[in-house]
């Protein structure tokens, strides 16, 4: 395909007969390395030639590939495009189930969206945000865990972020304020994070504060997080179940105070969070539903305690019943967990018990099943026996009629020939 683009025999838009370009198929396909050339040589990322106007975006969105997605975008894909049914990618991406291409497309910004606030613009004397700070904030925009635990560790694994958590808050709202003031094309869902993300880093600055003091002290060490008061408090459970009670109106502060409510997203939100009592359904995972786009159901492979999703969590060795990343997850965690861990081990242990008579009861039913299946086929077995001495008999009966038949005609000819004589 390269030698045809550079000796010049093939365009690199051409269409075919239903209006696909090169790079519509390579994107359908989920072929990065293919893409990335044909964009090498101008291919249109915007192009909606196909007969019912998708783009490449769409297609990768269908494919799967989150690289290619993730290529598209940087290219300058629109996120915003919709086909002729009125289906833009990350919706088209949620038809098929592709949950991580529809979060990577809904929380995907461009790094020029933050780098433009690391020069000072109009009368200003500096920049609104440090240019050191600009990448690490970015990573945090792009971050798909939206839980406020998470948030804390990325804030505290990045010294720039904590010492400018004040500009980063401020920028934050900025942006809000800009997007939801677009006069076309507002994407509600960034706009709701850099509102969600600007109320956490709020908070968090409130803890910095307090630890200021401690932090200027030489020699000063954290055994555990430097957040750890508030992540405590965020995880403190309710009493009769354990239900994180705190972290959930939390959750609901920061989207109360959302200040453009005429978004229809946020009345969406607002009407989900508020058809239940506390404890029915979660509101960071309503919320995450709402930026992260909406799952047929929630995968039971996240951190208890930062709410991080992967394959490798260490279960608790007592109850089973919670998980975590690593050992500070589970120290951070313990405080609170150990009130319930009895509970639910006991728990743990009703389900095991439950599981294992489902199984005793399947096996039975299996067994059942298999000696139904061989009484039947001996019964089948019989029946066929019995048809085949049916069949034989007939047989015998024809053969033995034909015999006398036979011997009837032999004697009425033998008798003729005697009358003749």
């Amino acid at each position: 395909m390269r030698n045809l683009l550079l000796k010049g025999e093939a365009k690199v838009n051409d269409t075919d007969s239903n209006g696909m370009t090169t790079l519509h198929h390579a994107a359908y396909k989920g072929n990065t390395d293919m893409c990335k050339m044909l964009l090498a040589h101008g291919a249109d990322v915007s192009s909606d030639s196909h007969d019912h106007r998708y783009s490449a975006l769409h297609f990768a969105a269908l494919s799967g590939s989150t690289e290619t997605v993730q290529l598209l975008l940087t290219s300058g894909a629109k996120t915003y495009h919709t086909n002729t049914l009125g289906r833009t990618a990350a919706q088209m991406a949620a038809f098929v189930g592709n949950h991580a291409v529809v979060a990577l497309i809904n929380n995907y910004l461009p790094l020029s969206d933050v780098l433009k606030y690391t020069e000072p613009t109009g009368l200003e004397k500096e920049a609104k945000l440090p240019s050191s700070v600009a990448k690490p904030l970015y990573d945090l925009i792009m971050q798909v865990n939206l839980h406020p635990v998470k948030i804390a560790f990325s804030v505290e694994n990045s010294e720039e972020l904590q010492k400018n958590i004040t500009s980063a808050w401020k920028v934050l709202e900025i942006m809000c304020e800009k997007e939801s003031k677009q006069s076309e094309n507002v994407n509600e869902v960034i706009c709701l994070k850099f509102h969600y993300l600007a109320f956490v880093f709020k908070t968090l600055e409130k803890e910095l504060k307090k630890l200021e003091p401690m932090m200027e002290e030489e020699g000063f060490v954290k055994d555990n997080s430097i957040f750890e008061s508030i992540i405590r408090k965020w995880l403190r459970g309710r009493h009769s179940d354990g239900f994180e009670e705190h972290l959930e109106y939390y959750i609901r502060d920061a989207i109360k105070s959302f200040p453009y409510v005429e978004m229809p997203l946020f009345m969406q939100l607002a009407r989900n969070i508020t058809g239940g009592e506390i404890g029915d359904t979660s509101a960071l995972c309503i919320l995450s539903g709402c930026i992260n786009g909406q799952r047929a159901f929630q995968d039971d492979k996240a951190c208890s305690t930062c709410g991080q999703e992967q394959k490798a969590l260490k279960r608790c060795s007592k109850c089973k019943m919670v998980q975590y990343c690593d050992r500070c997850c589970q120290k951070l965690h313990w405080p609170i967990h150990k009130k319930f861990c009895d509970m639910l081990q006991i728990e743990y242990k009703k389900q095991m018990k439950k599981l294992e008579e489902e199984k005793e009861r399947e096996a039975e039913e299996n067994e059942e099943k298999g000696k139904r299946e061989k009484e039947t086929e001996k019964k089948n077995l019989k029946d066929e026996e019995l048809a085949s001495q049916e069949v034989r008999k007939r047989e015998e009966n024809v053969k033995k009629n034909e015999d006398t038949k036979c011997k009837d005609e032999e004697m009425a000819s033998g008798m003729k020939k005697v009358e003749i004589k």
